[in-house]
């Protein structure tokens, strides 16, 4: 396998370039993004071993890290903080899942405990594919985890806000946001008060990036949330990274490309 083949793309029309690094097709259904000691971190959705995977910015991976005595029922998202490392097995596509929960680790990968959630105003479990109980977006926010719903029924986000402590909680959203899209990943940095989402249409087939600013402040107009359009085929983007106001970091799934992807976007 050869790591570190860069693409570089502008698309002058969106104000967006971007840069596409080959990563191992052993995460082939890469679903989160974290930086941790300068390197990434990430796992594969459903299907695959409780591991984290480190890997650089050549897309060599540098270090598979087994969860002992956590499971990988559906995997999708990450977040950190300057303590620990937070697992959202929080994919739902069916609408059925009755074990959603984050599972906490410290900075070396060890198994600490684990934040367990179902939503309050679920009373059917019957599978259905549009469903509104389905996430693949998690974000470390002060002493306060924040999912981000991927709602198949109304193409909104909605924002369930969980405390960083063990226990079972039943959530309700706090906020919801007309994206018009299927939310896969999301970020906040504290220094810069900026959330990225990205997600994607089925119907029109394009893949956005979403920034909001002063997110501490922020109330539901959709004017004050910037989409972008990312100009890029054969990939499906579940994760983004903040780098700075105009830059991120995002992976994709193998989506025909013949490989998955490390994409550096950058705005203007």
């Amino acid at each position: 396998m050869i790591f570190g083949l860069t693409f570089f793309t502008k698309c002058a029309q969106k104000n967006i370039e971007i840069e596409i690094t080959k990563i191992s097709k052993e995460i082939d259904e890469t679903s989160a993004l974290e930086i941790i000691d300068g390197n990434f971190l990430t796992l594969n959705d459903s299907g695959d071993d409780p591991l984290l995977y480190v890997f650089d910015k050549n897309g060599k991976i540098l270090s598979k890290n087994l969860i002992s005595g956590a499971q990988n029922r559906d995997w999708e998202s990450l977040a950190s903080d300057e303590n620990f490392i937070y697992i959202g097995d929080i994919g739902n596509n069916k609408g059925n899942r009755k074990d959603l929960k984050i599972y906490i680790t410290d900075l070396e990968f060890n198994l600490i405990d684990s934040i367990d959630f179902n939503y309050n105003n679920q009373s059917k479990f019957k599978k259905k594919k549009k469903n509104k109980y389905n996430a693949e977006a998690l974000v470390s926010f002060s002493d306060s985890l924040i999912i981000f719903s991927k709602n198949r029924k109304k193409l909104t986000t909605e924002l369930y806000f969980l405390p960083k402590k063990p226990g079972q909680y039943s959530i309700k959203p706090r906020d919801s946001y007309n994206v018009d899209a299927l939310i896969t990943g999301g970020d906040y940095n504290s220094k810069l008060d900026l959330i990225a989402l990205v997600g994607y249409s089925y119907s029109i087939k394009k893949q956005f990036l979403f920034v909001l600013k002063n997110f501490s402040n922020f109330s539901n107009n959709p004017s004050k949330i910037k989409k972008y359009d990312i100009p890029i085929t054969n990939a499906q983007i579940e994760a983004v990274k903040i780098i700075n106001e105009k830059e991120f970091w995002m992976t994709s799934e193998n989506e025909g490309g013949g490989y998955p992807k490390l994409i550096k976007v950058k705005t203007k």
